[in-house]
């Protein structure tokens, strides 16, 4: 298998696809739909994952990330829509056969097995010799660092070890395809940053196409080559991660990905929207039937200065390094955050007088949120 390191930055929803890469997999999901009573877990997902990349699919409970995700494994089948592995249609072949690996959220092991038999009974299960498939296995747990610990058992190990345990046991039969099913999110938080680092590694270094869902937008941002971004059973957008964080295609997209202030404004004709004393382009599209609606703005896209009788007051600070996140207090009791670098930011203490404005940029607008909604 060949490593890759590129990340593919070209890619959203209404674009062209991923990038070509050399060797590996390719997966299409094919207008997947999957209803569970009147429940529409999917609604006509399509996406397309490139030889030896990393997508995350992202979104809230219930979006229904989980259920692509098992339908591409073989544990679910769709309604309707096929999913194809190098262009073949693997919708009727069993999840036995599909040769593809899994990494479940509450590892999975065999309790009655040491790391090393874990990690080599999908060897053994495909008649793998003994001494090769012991040779394959002490390979993998070295490569996830766990040799030394090759003849504990899982109640041996922490919870870490024991999601790496279950990493390398998926890796060992070279699966074609890696699925990860929130594998991280029953660890601490030092250790889930060390084995989302140790994840993305070993990713690229083997070249594995990987799909991976997450409801944990860091998680997703930090790894993936690209990041879907589900909601009600479809796909929002489908970008590189800084192309989703500068550039969301809506405002669900814009609200769910990172950190998003919500600030009062009123829709003008032809497109515009005013807001803190300013008048901006709309991006995307506004709701219907309402003038008055929120803007959405991240705290790095406010700009503030000190100024008496402005529109909003100081009332905390918070030191992030380079970066300050300033909290103030607008007209009206609207709470917003913005990022001064740290060296403006230390001016601007609690109960300073600031102005804020909108960027000279189109923003989105979402429905404007009331206090009891």
């Amino acid at each position: 298998m060949t490593t890759n390191t590129a990340r593919n930055t070209a890619a959203t929803a209404a674009g062209t696809g991923p990038a070509a890469r050399s060797g590996g997999t390719s997966v299409l999901l094919q207008d997947l739909t999957r209803a569970f009573g009147a429940t529409r877990a999917l609604d006509g997902l399509s996406i397309e994952i490139a030889p030896g990349e990393l997508v995350a699919l992202l979104g809230p409970s219930g979006c229904g990330k989980t259920t692509a995700l098992r339908i591409v494994a073989g544990f679910e089948t769709a309604d309707t829509g096929s999913v194809l592995v190098d262009g073949k249609d693997i919708s009727s072949v069993p999840a036995s056969r599909r040769d593809m690996g899994m990494v479940f959220q509450s590892y999975s092991l065999f309790p009655n097995m040491p790391a090393l038999d874990n990690v080599a009974f999908g060897l053994r299960m495909r008649k793998i010799g003994a001494s090769q498939r012991r040779k394959r296995a002490a390979e993998l747990l070295d490569m996830v660092g766990l040799a030394p610990q090759a003849r504990q058992y899982p109640h041996q190990l922490s919870g870490g070890q024991q999601q790496r345990v279950a990493l390398a046991r998926a890796l060992a039969i070279e699966p074609r395809v890696l699925l990860l099913d929130e594998p991280l999110s029953a660890l601490d938080a030092k250790v889930r940053l060390q084995l989302r680092e140790q994840i993305r590694t070993l990713q690229q270094r083997l070249g594995t196409t990987t799909l991976f869902v997450t409801h944990d937008q860091e998680e997703a941002l930090s790894m993936a080559d690209r990041v879907g971004v589900m909601r009600q059973g479809k796909l929002e957008q489908i970008a590189a991660p800084d192309e989703l964080y500068q550039n969301p295609a809506t405002a669900f997209v814009a609200e769910f990905v990172g950190v998003m202030n919500r600030i009062p404004g009123e829709l003008q004709g032809s497109g515009n929207v005013t807001a803190l004393g300013s008048t901006v382009p709309v991006r995307g599209q506004a709701p219907d039937g309402a003038t008055a609606v929120d803007v959405l703005v991240r705290p790095e896209g406010l700009a503030m200065e000190v100024r008496a009788n402005g529109n909003g007051i100081v009332t905390t600070r918070t030191f992030l390094g380079s970066v300050t996140r300033v909290g103030v207090l607008l007209d009206g009791d609207i709470a917003v955050q913005v990022d001064k670098p740290s060296t403006e930011a230390a001016a601007l203490a609690p109960g300073s007088s600031v102005s804020l404005s909108l960027p000279a940029e189109p923003v989105h607008v979402a429905p404007r949120q009331t206090a009891d909604s």
